[in-house]
């Protein structure tokens, strides 16, 4: 997971991102039409690419030539269909066809549009678990981190209790947990979640299967581990696929609450808090 995570990290022109939070290098958006360092696929294409990973069986354009022609058919259809919807939205009509070449430029442009609309961080996770190997019940691919975190949250105590479990990952508290490559790392999202420790968010992911909430989250992969931290890649930060630094030791908590930025303590009236990195990172998922 990790060699396919830096893979596409180089795809997107390597952006990153230091331990203070700070861009260091700008790489390309996810709507992008370029090919800043290895040739082969535009970003928006690879996202297409990572959904197709959440469910194999969906058409995508990534690949579009060498579909097989009942997919082009179905793929043609769909497309056909939402670039109607949009043109009657721009009040052209039936009648005024378009050519090949501005079908397959409107065609295009909607794809890049849903790309943008849509968080893909997940979808990327589950398309690094699938280039890993991993089967379906080895892992939940879906567009939500918060399912397969589940599952590693149930293998774990599937695992303590001595039962079978087939499944990749379990789930541990990062601040006494060390990460290693492959890990991946996850925080729930949202100042006001308040889900700022592993045994908050296990227990949402411990009543999910009997209705209980639902857990907005993102996660990134491990990618180098050293004595003050590690940094991973995930995607959709930032519109990228981006590199992070977390200087963060176990035992420890990252970030300590006194760490002023800018003059201010973030979370009060009037502090304006630019450390895109500041997330309650608690939750480490650790292959078994």
């Amino acid at each position: 997971m990790a060699t396919f995570a830096l893979q596409e990290h180089e795809a997107f022109g390597g952006q990153a991102m230091d331990a203070e939070g700070r861009m260091t290098e700008a790489g390309s958006s996810e709507a992008e039409d370029t090919r800043p360092t290895l040739p082969g696929l535009a970003p928006w294409q690879r996202v297409l690419g990572y959904w197709q990973a959440v469910d194999p069986r969906l058409p995508s354009l990534v690949r579009f030539g060498a579909l097989r022609p009942a997919d082009r058919h179905l793929l043609m259809q769909a497309l056909n269909e939402a670039t109607a919807g949009r043109l009657q939205g721009m009040d052209v009509g039936p009648d005024e066809g378009l050519d090949s070449g501005e079908l397959r430029a409107v065609q295009v442009a909607l794809a890049r549009v849903a790309v943008i609309d849509t968080p893909w961080s997940a979808a990327f996770i589950s398309w690094l678990a699938r280039q890993a190997g991993l089967a379906d019940d080895e892992f939940v691919f879906s567009e939500a981190h918060v399912d397969y975190a589940g599952a590693a949250w149930q293998a774990g105590i599937d695992e303590a209790a001595g039962r079978p479990t087939r499944y990749a990952l379990r789930a541990c508290d990062l601040r006494h947990t060390p990460p290693r490559i492959g890990d991946i790392v996850c925080q729930a999202r949202g100042a006001g979640a308040e889900l700022d420790t592993f045994d908050k968010i296990g227990g949402v992911l411990a009543t999910r299967d009997t209705g209980g909430e639902s857990l907005p989250m993102h996660c990134d992969v491990v990618v180098a581990v050293d004595a003050t931290g590690f940094d991973t890649v995930g995607g959709n930060v930032l519109q990228s696929v981006t590199r992070r630094r977390l200087d963060f030791a176990p035992g420890t908590r990252w970030l300590d609450p006194s760490y002023q930025s800018e003059g201010c303590t973030p979370g009060t009236p009037g502090c304006i808090d630019r450390h895109m990195s500041r997330q309650p990172w608690s939750l480490l998922l650790q292959w078994r």
